[in-house]
C-alpha cells in the first residue's frame, strides 16, 4: 500500500520504520504542502503526525496543501494532538472531498502513547485501526469524528488526576497548603 507520511522526529521515524517492515511504500513529506501535492495522488493513506492545529491545517487546506489531491475513497490519519473540535471539522471538510479521517492522537514527545484513541467514522477506523496496530497494541475506538481527540483529553486529566492523588494520598499537603494561605481556621472563623 503506498502510505504518505507528514511529520518528523523520533517518533516518526519510529512509526515509518513499523510501516515499512510491514512491507508499505512510504511518501514522506515533513509539512504535507508543495510538492507532496503531487504525491499524495498515488497514497491510499496518508498518515499525519504535526505539531499543531494550524500545521495541520495548513498541510491539508492551505493554497499548496494535499486535501485536494487526494484520490477519493483515500484515507486520512491524524496522529496530531488537536482540539476535537478542530478534528471533526477537518473530517466534515475532507469527506466533502471525498476522503476520510480517522483522528487517532499518538501523543507527544519521542514516545508512542501505550493507548491510542481512535475517532471517525465506522468506515474510516475500520481501515486506520489495522495500520495502527503495527506500532500500537492499545488502539481503542472512541467513536465518531474528534472522538479520539476527547478521548485523549479525558485520559490525560484523569492520569493527571491520579498522579496527584498519589503524591498526597491522605490529603495532608493540601491541608497544609490551604492553612498556609488561609490562616488557621479560628482566625477565619472569628474565634481567635
Amino acid at each position: 500500500m503506498d502510505v504518505g507520511f507528514i511529520g518528523d522526529g523520533k517518533m516518526a521515524e519510529a512509526i515509518m520504520d513499523r510501516l515499512r517492515d510491514a512491507g508499505h511504500r512510504l511518501h514522506r513529506h515533513p509539512h504535507g504542502r508543495g510538492d507532496f501535492r503531487h504525491r499524495a495522488g498515488r497514497c491510499d493513506v496518508v498518515m499525519m503526525l504535526l505539531p499543531d492545529a494550524p500545521a495541520v491545517e495548513s498541510a491539508l487546506f492551505a493554497e499548496d496543501g494535499y486535501a485536494a489531491a487526494l484520490p477519493p475513497g483515500a484515507l486520512v490519519i491524524d496522529l496530531s494532538v488537536l482540539p476535537p473540535a478542530e478534528a471533526s471539522a477537518n473530517a466534515a471538510r475532507l469527506a466533502d472531498l471525498g476522503a476520510l479521517l480517522a483522528d487517532a492522537p499518538a501523543g507527544t514527545g519521542p514516545v508512542i502513547d501505550p493507548v491510542i484513541d481512535l475517532g471517525g467514522s465506522d468506515v474510516a477506523c475500520a481501515r486506520a485501526e489495522p495500520l495502527l496496530r503495527l506500532f500500537s497494541d492499545g488502539v481503542v475506538r472512541a467513536g465518531g469524528p474528534g472522538s479520539g481527540q476527547r478521548a485523549r483529553l479525558v485520559r490525560m486529566s484523569d492520569m493527571r488526576m491520579a498522579d496527584r492523588k498519589s503524591d498526597d494520598p491522605d490529603g495532608l499537603h493540601r491541608l497544609l497548603r490551604l492553612m498556609a494561605f488561609d490562616g488557621p481556621a479560628e482566625s477565619r472563623l472569628g474565634t481567635s
